[in-house]
């Protein structure tokens, strides 16, 4: 693996002296391990009659592959390593309000109670401030609905969460217990700010079915969209687990919405130089496992609903 690390920083900066001098070693030396590198496989890895130093093709596949490779490597050796008894320290999570603030604290004080000498602080941020957090490397990681991909950085699926049509006991539709996106067209709706990723998405959604609600008022957090629903003749559609406790006191009335529209959530982290061990520190990779586990595909299933239930009071947000 450390040749392979070499291999790709010497190809990172198409040089071998600044290679060389990621891992601390001379360019001589990093020279002979390419060649050691280039003999056992047979191939030439490098064509160095070309200045700046330029890949063969036989490189740029193995340069490729092999990124894949480390970062499998690496995201194993991290899992693996978490798993050893005495994992400690802080663990910084910035996340979308919207992911759950019951949910997640909940989960920290279990994971806290199961690892006593880690600590996890859980910071709620909109959603553009959550991916700066994390591009600025001011958090372990971060949890957003609709990750876009960017070259520096990393996502891992958490869940996909169906969306709901909520609406107040007293609206005409409260005793529906589905509704095709075609009853919407024409509906008064309460909606997203549209610079929100889930606005964007459910944009899409109507637009593909060719549906034109009538947007009435829009709001940039759940917690507001929620309160507003409840006292106006207005719907809204929101991810179904985040208006369960409402439902369950009769507050609110959650619909079954169909085609099928779901809200990805997921975990985003920024790539860490090749020659550093892993994505995470063990801590962190501990964390985004028991997330995976427990706050995972079946989060909008009869238990985990009744987790939320169970838990503090849930408070909506940014999506």
């Amino acid at each position: 693996m450390q040749s392979l690390r070499l291999f790709l920083d010497v190809a990172k900066y198409q040089s071998f002296s600044r290679g060389a001098a990621e891992h601390g070693i001379t360019q001589s030396a990093a020279s002979q391990r390419i060649r050691a590198l280039e003999k056992k496989l047979g191939v030439t890895l490098f064509d160095r009659k070309v200045r700046p130093l330029a890949m063969t093709p036989a490189g740029e596949v193995f340069a490729r592959e092999g990124r894949e490779l480390l970062d499998r490597y690496d995201a194993l050796e991290q899992r693996v390593s978490s798993l050893r008894p005495g994992v400690a320290g802080q663990v910084v999570v910035d996340a979308i309000y919207s992911a759950g603030i019951d949910l997640l604290d909940h989960l920290r004080q279990e994971f806290e109670a199961l690892h006593p000498r880690v600590s996890v602080v859980v910071n709620y941020k909109q959603p553009e401030e959550v991916f700066e957090a994390v591009r600025r490397e001011q958090c372990d990681f971060g949890i957003v609905s609709f990750p876009q991909q960017w070259r520096e950085g990393g996502f891992i699926p958490l869940r996909d969460e169906r969306m709901a049509v909520v609406c107040s006991p007293e609206h005409p539709w409260a005793h529906r217990r589905r509704l095709n996106a075609s009853d919407l067209h024409g509906q008064r709706m309460i909606a997203y700010e549209p610079n929100l990723p889930v606005a964007r998405r459910i944009k899409k959604y109507f637009r593909d079915l060719g549906v034109a609600p009538l947007v009435a008022s829009v709001f940039d957090n759940i917690d507001t969209i929620k309160s507003a629903v409840a006292v106006t003749d207005q719907v809204a559609i929101l991810p179904k687990r985040t208006a369960a406790r409402e439902a369950a006191a009769e507050t609110l009335v959650v619909i079954d919405l169909e085609p099928k529209l779901v809200r990805s959530v997921g975990v985003i982290h920024r790539r860490r130089k090749t020659g550093v061990t892993g994505v995470f520190s063990p801590a962190a990779q501990a964390f985004v496992d028991y997330l995976r586990e427990h706050a995972g595909a079946d989060v909008d299933s009869a238990d985990a609903l009744d987790r939320t239930l169970a838990g503090s009071q849930l408070v909506g947000g940014q999506s």
